[in-house]
């Protein structure tokens, strides 16, 4: 899937802290769905996120969930 026409890391992270914020608490596939991008490249992002400490996870499940 091509990159999104002026999206850079920072924006897709930038993306991903604001959609966090109008909806504290998500899945992977929910934010993914959200910001309609691809849950590879989503999780990317996040994954990237959680490293830097802006987001947390919690599992439930086998599912794994954010939030700020």
């Amino acid at each position: 899937m091509p990159r999104k026409k002026g999206f850079v890391p920072d924006k897709y992270k930038e993306e991903i802290l604001k959609i966090l914020k109008i909806y504290p608490f998500m899945s992977t596939s929910e934010i993914c769905d959200k910001l309609n991008m691809g849950y590879e490249t989503g999780l990317k992002y996040i994954e990237q996120l959680h490293k830097e400490d802006k987001i947390k996870q919690r599992k439930i499940g086998n599912r794994q969930f954010w939030y700020t």
